[in-house]
């Protein structure tokens, strides 16, 4: 299955100077958007929900050249065998430097490395220009210009920052942000292979996080710096963004466009570039009946109201969902599948699973490990786990599943 989303969008942004070494000063700008399976909690490290925000934000961008039509190529679940950086000028990743990197894979590592080499432009949002890998670090200092370095410590914080007084284009219109994410500390900057300019910093009050006890007085910090490369590139990094509702926050939101245009080398107001995406965009991703009145009458569905789904290896009849307006906080129903069939091996990048088998013998894959279940058996499935079912009984398999999500995303091979 493909994944990606190919958007076309007009920006009337008029380009500040030629174009990287490596692209053709008369090339379309090309942006590729790069996410990751979420690796913790609803809310939290919502990766791919944060590249389709980034990737809507964009495309409603309320300034534009006409005449000028830069194409986004999103990959919000990760790194595909698609994923290509072909005449690409501007990268932006949006992922965990720890849990679910597809820098930590050499092949990509190497492919984003010819990239920056070529003069191509990143954007690195919350962990993608960190790693506790000894080795990735290195090339995350010298492609961004500042990581955080073995000892630096993790604590969520209050933000209370603002644009730096060095009048960077991407600080326009970026005022004050004020709001709870997660901060770091000490950055490990680089000052020999490049120039470093802090964007936002400001006072940063430590909430939870090792070592706050002893530290819990307001301290400086940086929040976000660009970087002009010695190659002729440029790269820019935001520590912000650790949960998904930081796309809603207007300051977050400008500096974000503004660090895409500014690595695009893309002409930015001086306004910042602004968007006429909704407002609540981030939190409807994450819920799409945010804002309306909660689920709270009784309601009853007969069979003939399920949601049924008619499948070359059997059917789901879906009982209570999100889109079905019955819940607003998880999903169930039943699978059949039937006699020697399979469903295809997926994953839910937003929602655990329980599976229980009511009738039919199954195997049932998770990742790498395959376990029979009978009538009677449960499994409990993480997001992010790649399984799927095989009938191998002479009957068909039904299966009770449930999911914490009302809004159930699959991803399938």
């Amino acid at each position: 299955m493909s994944f990606i989303k190919q958007f076309i969008f007009a920006l009337s942004l008029l380009l500040l100077v030629p174009t990287a070494p490596g692209f053709a000063e008369e090339a379309q700008t090309r942006i590729v958007i790069v996410g990751a399976r979420t690796s913790q909690g609803q809310g939290v490290h919502e990766f791919f929900s944060g590249v389709r925000a980034l990737e809507t934000m964009l495309m409603e961008s309320a300034v534009s050249e006409e005449g000028s039509e830069p194409d986004i190529e999103a990959f919000p679940f990760g790194w595909t065998e698609e994923t290509s950086l072909d005449g690409a000028t501007t990268l932006v990743m949006y992922f965990d430097g720890r849990q679910e990197n597809p820098l930590q894979d050499a092949a990509v590592r190497s492919a984003v490395g010819r990239f920056v080499s070529d003069g191509g432009s990143l954007v690195a949002v919350h962990h993608a220009a960190f790693t506790d890998d000894d080795a990735l670090r290195p090339s995350l200092k010298s492609w961004f210009g500042g990581t955080l370095p073995p000892d630096g410590e993790l604590s969520k914080a209050f933000f209370s920052v603002s644009t730096a007084e060095n009048d960077h284009p991407a600080g326009r219109g970026v005022g004050e942000i004020a709001y709870v994410d997660e901060a770091y500390s000490p950055l490990d900057f680089d000052h020999e292979s490049g120039h470093v300019r802090p964007v936002v910093t400001g006072q940063i009050m430590p909430l939870s996080g090792a070592g706050n006890a002893a530290a819990s007085e307001p301290r400086q910090g940086v929040a976000a710096w660009a970087f002009e490369r010695v190659d002729g590139g440029r790269s820019f990094a935001f520590t912000g963004g650790n949960e998904l509702s930081a796309f809603d926050v207007p300051g977050v939101r400008t500096l974000l466009l503004n660090a895409i245009a500014w690595a695009s080398r893309i002409e930015i107001p001086e306004t910042g570039v602004s968007t006429q995406a909704d407002p609540v965009l981030a939190a409807k991703l994450l819920n799409p009946r945010y804002g309306e009145n909660p689920f709270s009458v009784s309601r009853v569905m007969t069979a003939e109201e399920y949601s049924v789904m008619h499948l070359d290896w059997g059917r789901i009849d879906w009982h209570v969902t999100g889109p079905m307006g019955n819940t607003d906080v998880l999903t169930t129903g039943i699978a059949i599948v039937d006699v020697g069939k399979s469903n295809p091996r997926h994953y839910h990048p937003n929602c655990d699973e329980v599976l229980h088998v009511v009738e039919g013998h199954i195997l049932h894959t998770m990742d790498d490990v395959t376990v029979e279940m009978k009538a009677g058996d449960t499994v409990s499935i993480p997001k992010g786990v790649y399984h799927n079912a095989t009938n191998i009984g002479d009957t068909r398999a039904v299966l009770a599943i449930s999911f914490d999500s009302a809004w159930r995303e699959v991803i399938g091979e």
